[in-house]
């Protein structure tokens, strides 16, 4: 399993600070601006593990559940952070 970890997050400021703050910790770290972008890198590429937040805007691709889902069906062996600073329910399974 890779140390590599990808960062999802269409909000930039938090996306940056993710990043700088695991690449500071040792880890190697890429990122992505929208779950569409991430789940392409994340099914072409080896990366241990994902951690994308739950929502994203419409029209920028599929949501952090969307990538989590189907990163569970298709590369099973990855490890899946979904963040979220919304409490909402309907998001609690996967």
């Amino acid at each position: 399993m890779s140390t590599r970890i990808l960062i999802a997050e269409d909000e930039e400021i938090l996306r940056v600070n993710i990043k700088e703050t695991l690449t500071d910790a040792g880890y190697d770290v890429d990122d992505a601006p929208d779950g569409e972008v991430a789940l392409a890198r994340a099914l072409d590429d080896d990366y241990g593990l994902i951690v994308t937040d739950i929502r994203m805007p419409p029209g920028q691709g599929d949501e952090g559940i969307e990538v989590a889902a189907r990163l569970r069906e298709e590369r099973p062996d990855v490890g899946v952070v979904v963040l979220s600073a919304h409490a909402d329910p309907q998001y609690v399974t996967v």
